[in-house]
This record gives C-alpha cells, sequence and structure tokens, in this order.
C-alpha cells in the first residue's frame, strides 16, 4: 500500500473511480463535472489534507479534508473517505484512516470530526477504530423545492 497527496496529475483517475463506485454502488447520479467539482473544492481548500491510496499502481480509494481551527484546538474535518467497492472489507480503510489521524496529529490536529451515513456498517467501521456518536450536536439542514 502506498498513500500520497490527492493532486490536479492523480485527480481525473479518482473523478472518474467517484462516479463509478457512486453510481453502481450506491445509486447515485453524477457526471464527471458534478464529481470534479465537489473533489477539486475540498482539495483546493486552504489547509487541505487529500491523500489517494494505492496498491500495486491500482487506485484502492481516497480521502480528503481539512484542518479547522478554534479557540481551544484544531481539528481536522474528515469530508469523505472511500475505498472502491472491490477493496472492500480487506482492511485498507482501516489502514487508511490509521495513517490518516497519524498524519493530522504530526501536523497538530487534537481531533478529527466527520459526518457519516447511519447505518450499521459505517457505526462499526468507525467504532472500531474509537469513533463516537457526538452527543452534543445535530445535523441540521433545510431542502430548496
Amino acid at each position: 500500500m502506498e498513500s500520497k497527496l490527492l493532486t490536479k496529475d492523480n485527480l481525473d483517475d479518482v473523478v472518474h473511480q467517484y462516479i463509478k463506485y457512486y453510481n453502481e454502488c450506491e445509486n447515485g447520479c453524477w457526471t464527471y463535472e458534478k464529481a470534479h467539482i465537489r473533489i477539486h473544492q475540498v482539495m483546493t481548500i486552504e489547509d487541505s489534507e487529500c491523500r489517494v491510496l494505492y496498491d500495486n499502481n491500482n487506485l484502492v480509494g481516497f480521502y480528503m479534508g481539512y484542518y479547522k481551527q478554534f479557540d481551544d484546538l484544531k481539528a481536522y474535518f474528515l469530508e469523505e473517505i472511500v475505498i472502491f467497492s472491490e477493496y472492500q472489507n480487506k482492511g485498507y480503510g482501516t489502514a487508511f484512516l490509521l495513517e490518516l489521524e497519524k498524519i493530522v496529529r504530526n501536523n497538530g490536529a487534537q481531533h478529527i470530526e466527520l459526518i457519516s451515513v447511519k447505518d450499521e456498517h459505517h457505526e462499526h467501521f468507525y467504532n472500531k477504530l474509537g469513533y463516537y456518536c457526538a452527543n452534543n450536536l445535530t445535523m441540521m439542514g433545510k431542502h430548496f423545492s
């Protein structure tokens, strides 16, 4: 396994795999333009930390997020981590998230936060690595028709 920074050089490969994964496995309706905008937006945020994971030159997955400064600590907001379907349940996600933790800790972050799908699969994955559901926060939203 080898991780590299997500850059303009490997962005196109990530976008294509992202579309394939979400449209085939998650019933998404991503287009190249929309997926490129989403990933590019995050990777160009000031203080972003985005990486891709390879195994034998095969693209396994990626994560994207950014550092956030608060009055009492520096945190990392994990916007998204994806291990592509053919590589899931093989330890890649666990190893990749542990590497992410090491990187952001070495860059001064004392906390990682993320928003996850609320289902058994995701909760099991994050719980086994010590992540917990925050009791003092509520996800809020408003949809415009």
